[in-house]
């Protein structure tokens, strides 16, 4: 459970709340998966997908200011993010779990 942080009274709280944030982290990036495979596959029968995917990409300084965090860093982050969703697993020498 994320506690708001006005209620957190000790690290405990914090850290609970830290370890919920991380798992709905990699929550979130498991199901940005299912829709990039989901958009290459109708990216096959429409040349529009990847105009779409570029715009979605160009907005990642917009939601850098708007939640007050370096526009570099959720640039690098999404640039990680998508590297390893468009690479060869076998060939980077990642292994899927």
């Amino acid at each position: 459970m994320i506690r708001p942080l006005e209620y957190c009274v000790n690290t405990q709280h914090i850290n609970v709340s830290i370890d919920t944030i991380d798992n709905r982290i990699v929550e979130l990036l498991a199901l940005r998966k299912t829709y990039l495979n989901k958009a290459k596959v109708l990216d096959d029968h429409t040349d529009a997908g990847q105009h779409i995917i570029k715009n979605i990409s160009s907005n990642q300084a917009t939601l850098a200011k708007k939640f007050d965090l370096p526009v570099e860093f959720v640039q690098a982050i999404f640039q990680e993010i998508d590297n390893y969703f468009n690479q060869d697993y076998t060939t980077r020498g990642y292994e899927q779990q």
